[in-house]
């Protein structure tokens, strides 16, 4: 789950509908990101990461999400020579794939069981209850698309998937058949043709492509006219570079000095100030569309929050204003033409076959123990005499469970900010041993225990007290995009009926507008002879998200009350109601009530499910930064250099996307995961890079070190 930014919809034309894995692991292979330019990540995971020293480790992976899973796969990839690894895995999702899962789970037309692997998560919705129940599409939760960018997402996919196989261009808004609703504006386009060619929305467009990455809207060819430059560069230009197998000698160095320039000149702008910027020099050249009945302050304004809206095509970025001009750059930057799905009936069978490959290579040399337990807290210690990590958890489904402490060599913390934040600050800040230590969940009721002789997990100084503190504030200040989702199963009869209006011969299959829905998809089913589609109603963000939650309230796991407000039917009413107005259609160029409400009303009232990231306790949103998070977002993405200073001895290690610059992305995860294993492997070797493949020492060589 994050932000979709396709820019160049001149080339996306150009594409595919179907591309194989091998082919996209090609295209993505040297992609380099502007924050660690000299790395191209899937160039360090070629051979493994490194070499395990021989003897025996044991290891926590505290998180079995994307990142986790991946942090023990790339483990076992270490165990080249005579190492052993005993990694203990915990996560306590009942859903999870690895946790035992019930026999039945129906009864509210969903099914979650075995369907989880942190933010990547599915539902199966289902008609017909009591017994008579028909699985008839899948409802991806998170992870939804993987952009033909995402070097590491297709590596794996190849190692996992018969790297021939094709796979399908995800139906994003702009790539279908597409409705856009913003106040009396509709418009309707795919795949880079207008109903309207001269639509001011079109028009709009236009002017962002051509003033803040820098390319023709007709044609995709560069226009030199950012007014955003990376050094002197348009953005369109450095994000060819960047993508480039064998750049010209001395270019990264230039893309990293022109980099940490524009962070320093534009990091307290935010992505509103950048959409005024472009549409006040617009104004100033003549170029805004004529909105009759505004004078030229009111047109800026009108087309400032008509991008907002609309964004890039896929949707608009209003709740996103705020963040940074730096954070969408990076997203600019990392320029692709589609966005594509898997070939599973859930994308969390990517995931659970990375687990099944990591043992099959680990081989005897690899034990996994999954500990389907809540970890409380997390430090150094030294009460058995010899420096270990510590982890104290409460197992699951036990009532009154006893809080037990375990030892390891090495721990990934392979958890999202808000869930990792409270593990790492009870153990305090005090870069000296603490004698007595009472840690666990005693507030909440839960037995406590004391622990003796311990030091904060993200120790960074044995001398100062600020070092350590600064990464444990550091991971609490991460701004969590709460976002939103609303599913329901559609016939596809209905979703592609009369009433539906049609583009260039296609039914309307999303919607873009200001009704508070944000963007509405129609996914078809994975579930092979199914006549249903789901129809993902409404996909929000931060404030967007906000405004429906008192529609949802309590609702997000489908409670079964049906004869109550709170019920599926009743929340799910209220959204129709939302869209139900009057709106010019374009085809008759009069007014009439907007056809987009009766669809709506034909959802199946079976299967109808909301997953809220604010108001459910499951992993979060998605990591964006606000205008100054950037500092904190790199901190922790270097967090892994650690590791070279042997005296520090430091033995833990981050692992997720939002500890990466691609927060919400599964590649972030991947990125963040590989840091994570390459600090287990330097550690482990006392600090020697030389213990590292040549390209993965570019994981420390290339980027500043924390300590």
């Amino acid at each position: 789950m994050s932000v979709t930014v396709i820019w160049n919809w001149a080339r996306s034309a150009q594409m595919p509908n179907s591309e194989t894995i091998a082919n996209l692991v090609e295209r993505s292979r040297y992609y380099r990101h502007p924050d660690s330019v000299h790395i191209a990540y899937p160039t360090t995971v070629d051979a493994p990461l490194g070499e395990l020293p021989v003897g025996r480790h044991r290891i926590a992976i505290v998180g079995a999400g994307v990142a986790g899973i991946t942090a023990l796969y790339e483990l076992s990839r270490t165990l080249t020579g005579g190492a052993q690894i005993e990694v203990d895995l915990y996560d306590n999702d009942p859903d999870h794939f690895l946790h035992e899962q019930p026999t039945n789970g129906h009864e509210r037309g969903v099914r979650t069981a075995g369907k989880r692997a942190g933010r990547v998560s599915a539902a199966r919705a289902t008609t017909g209850l009591g017994g008579s129940e028909t699985e008839r599409s899948v409802y991806e939760i998170g992870a939804m698309r993987f952009p033909e960018i995402a070097g590491l997402t297709w590596l794996y996919a190849s190692r996992v998937f018969n790297p021939t196989t094709q796979v399908n261009v995800f139906p994003n808004p702009g790539k279908v058949a597409t409705e856009f609703v913003f106040a009396d504006r509709v418009d309707r386009y795919g795949n880079g043709q207008w109903q309207d060619p001269q639509s001011p929305t079109r028009q709009v467009f236009a002017l962002v492509l051509k003033y803040f990455p820098g390319v023709n809207i007709e044609n995709g060819e560069l226009t030199g006219a950012s007014l955003f430059k990376i050094g002197s560069r348009d953005p369109a230009v450095v994000a060819g570079i960047l993508a480039q197998a064998a750049p010209a000698a001395g270019e990264l160095d230039r893309i990293e000095r022109d980099w940490a320039t524009f962070i320093q000149d534009y990091d307290a702008t935010t992505l509103a100030g950048a959409i005024r910027t472009i549409m006040e020099h617009a104004s100033a050249q003549a170029e805004l569309p004529v909105i009759a009945g505004l004078n030229t302050t009111e047109t800026v304004n009108y087309c400032v929050e008509l991008f907002g809206r609309f964004g890039f095509g896929t949707g608009g970025f209003k709740p996103l204003y705020n963040i940074s001009l730096v954070e969408m750059m990076r997203l600019v930057l990392w320029d692709y033409s589609n966005e594509y799905t898997l070939p599973v009936k859930e994308n969390v069978q990517f995931i659970e076959r990375l687990f099944q490959a990591a043992q099959s290579i680990g081989g005897s040399q690899l034990t996994v123990n999954f500990r389907s337990a809540r970890v409380s807290d997390v430090y150094h210690s030294t009460q058995t005499g010899n420096r270990c990590a510590n982890v104290c958890y409460y197992p699951a489904d036990t009532p009154q469970p006893a809080l037990i402490e375990a030892s390891y060599d090495y721990v990934v913390l392979a958890m999202p900010q808000d869930q990792l934040s409270p593990l790492v600050k009870r153990a305090g800040h005090n870069p000296e041993v603490t004698p007595r230590l009472q840690v666990g969940d005693r507030y909440l009721g839960l037995q406590p225990r004391t622990v003796i002789n311990t030091q904060p997990s993200l120790q960074l100084s044995r001398a100062y007290s600020a070092p350590n503190a600064r990464m444990a504030s550091a991971i609490s200040q991460l701004h969590m995009t709460r976002t939103s989702k609303v599913f329901g199963l559609i016939h596809n009869d209905e979703s592609s009926g009369p009433e539906v209006p049609t583009f260039n011969g296609s039914p309307i299959q999303a919607v873009v507008s200001d009704t508070g829905l944000a963007a509405s998809y129609i996914v078809p089913s994975t579930l092979s002879g199914q006549p249903y589609s789901s129809f993902l109603a409404s996909y929000s963000w931060d404030d967007d998200s906000t405004r429906l939650q008192h529609d949802y309230d309590q609702y997000p796991q489908n409670p079964d009350n049906g004869s109550e407000q709170q019920s599926p039917h009743y929340m799910f009413q209220r959204m129709v109601n939302r869209v139900d107005h009057e709106l010019y259609d374009p085809d008759t160029e009069g007014y009439k009530r907007w056809w987009f409400g009766a669809l709506l009303n034909k959802v199946e009232g079976d299967g109808r499910l909301v997953f809220d990231w604010t108001t459910n306790t499951s992993a979060g949103g998605f990591k964006l930064d606000m205008c100054g998070d950037h500092y904190q977002s790199n901190l922790c993405f270097r967090y892994h250099t650690h590791a070279q200073n042997s005296t520090l001895d430091n033995r833990f290690f981050l692992a997720c996307d939002s500890y990466s610059h691609l927060g919400g992305w599964i590649e972030g995860a991947f990125m963040s995961a590989i840091n994570a294993v390459a600090g287990v492997v330097v550690a482990a070797n006392d600090g020697s890079l030389n213990s590292l493949n040549v390209e993965a020492r570019k994981l420390f060589t290339t980027l500043a070190a924390v300590a």
